[in-house]
């Protein structure tokens, strides 16, 4: 089931990167739409996934109004635009737990934030770059 999640995890961002601010149920229809998994998980599950992401970030609510007539706000979720500025970026700083076979095996440790990241010809991580670390 790790290597599921890692690839929905990795999947969620891209739908997020191209497709801009989404509610956990747009993320789910984008993911049933494109067909690329046998199960897509539940709105709960999606949810706990996205939140878990260091490359997700909550960017307010949505006001949904069901088909009895009650009113939910769902939260909204965006790439970390500060961080994730082109898609290259997308691989730079995507956490070890996310990465693919062939990433992890290229990764390294940054110096600065000691976290292993997949840094091609670069002296610290992109994600200490951008936060100034």
């Amino acid at each position: 089931m790790a290597k599921n999640n890692s690839r929905l995890r990795r999947t969620i961002v891209r739908i997020l990167y191209e497709g801009g601010e989404m509610t956990r149920s747009q993320v789910s229809s984008e993911l049933h739409r494109l067909g690329l998994f046998r199960e897509v998980p539940t709105e709960s599950s999606l949810a706990a996934l996205i939140s878990k992401n260091a490359q997700v970030v909550s960017v307010g609510h949505a006001k949904i109004e069901l088909s009895n007539g009650l009113t939910v706000r769902n939260m909204v979720f965006d790439v970390d635009r500060g961080l994730i500025q082109e898609e290259e970026d997308i691989e730079l700083t995507m956490p070890y737990s996310s990465m693919n076979t062939a990433l992890k095996e290229q990764a390294v440790r940054c110096p600065s934030c000691k976290q292993m990241r997949y840094m091609p010809d670069m002296d610290i991580c992109r994600v200490c770059e951008r936060r100034g670390v």
